[in-house]
């Protein structure tokens, strides 16, 4: 005969009540309309500072945002946003810019067109195999780079296992070996497709942060509707929090108290730089940035 633990079957369903709180969560979440909730007003760039988001698609101005739009709002930055490729679907290529815009407008980033279709084959093989079609797509770049001198540029990590993702980054390396010997911003990559091995700063980002970079998101209705990835987006952030205590922190220590948080690894470049592309960590060890930060850090 089993004896039953009333303690123990409590336990249970009292997770199993926690579980699926989370399912009504997604539930709820997919029935959520893509509304424009209005436009956020930018930074008119007071600090004189600018970043540059060089993202591989419309959506990764949302997804990996949380850094920019820390510095737009709290630091007075100036973010624009450009979005190298247009996805890989023809039929989409023409109307993801609109959608674009509108996440942009959310944001409060500025947002700049590259061509109507955006930028393609913009992957590691086209960069051996074309030549001179990535030389093309390099110097698109490059007349943006010189234009704005960001003090900040984003873009994923070399290893983020998406053929764009991978490519955008080899294109921004290319950019900046042309740049002059004098130019050194910093570079913060990013993850999504696959995390980072050594991520030097974990942001916090509040629920007001991320109901805009949701909102954002959701004005990518073309997209989520193909694939909700956008309901997953706080799940990612919570992850990053429990990754981030461990990498960006040292093993064993407290894990700081966020719900919420994305990870970078901040590089600065130097031309002429030895191995690594003339990236080199920004600063030794890592660093926990909770709300109301205004990462002085990052001003240079």
């Amino acid at each position: 005969m089993t004896i039953k633990s009333d303690h123990n079957e409590s336990g249970t369903q009292a997770i199993g009540a926690w579980v699926s709180q989370w399912q009504t969560l997604l539930d709820e979440g997919a029935a959520l309309g893509a509304e424009h909730p209005g436009v956020l007003r930018g930074s008119t760039g007071e600090s004189g500072k600018c970043c540059v988001m060089v993202s591989p698609h419309p959506d990764d101005e949302c997804i990996v945002g949380a850094l920019p739009l820390r510095l737009l709002r709290q630091g007075g930055w100036r973010v624009v946003n450009l979005a190298l490729t247009h996805g890989s679907n023809p039929q989409r290529q023409l109307e993801r810019p609109a959608e674009l815009e509108k996440a942009c407008e959310v944001l409060g980033f500025e947002n700049r067109l590259l061509t109507p279709r955006g930028l393609v084959r913009i992957s590691e093989a086209s960069r051996v195999q074309e030549r001179g079609h990535w030389a093309d797509c390099v110097e698109v770049v490059a007349q943006q780079i010189r234009a704005l001198q960001p003090d900040l540029l984003l873009c994923p990590h070399p290893q983020d296992a998406q053929v764009a993702h991978r490519g955008t980054y080899c294109l921004l390396m290319d950019v900046l070996a042309g740049m002059p010997a004098h130019y050194s911003p910093l570079v913060a990559l990013t993850e999504y497709w696959s995390t980072m091995a050594a991520p030097n700063l974990m942001l916090q980002v509040d629920v007001p942060e991320l109901t805009v970079l949701l909102s954002a998101l959701m004005q990518h209705a073309g997209e989520i509707t193909r694939n909700p990835y956008h309901l997953s987006l706080p799940a990612w952030m919570i992850d990053s929090v429990r990754r981030g205590a461990e990498l960006v922190g040292n093993p064993g220590d407290v894990a700081p108290r966020f719900s919420f948080a994305t990870l970078y690894r901040v590089m600065r470049w130097h031309q002429g730089a030895p191995a690594g592309g003339g990236l080199q960590v920004a600063w030794e060890g890592g660093r926990f940035a909770p709300c109301g930060d205004r990462l002085a850090f990052l001003q240079g």
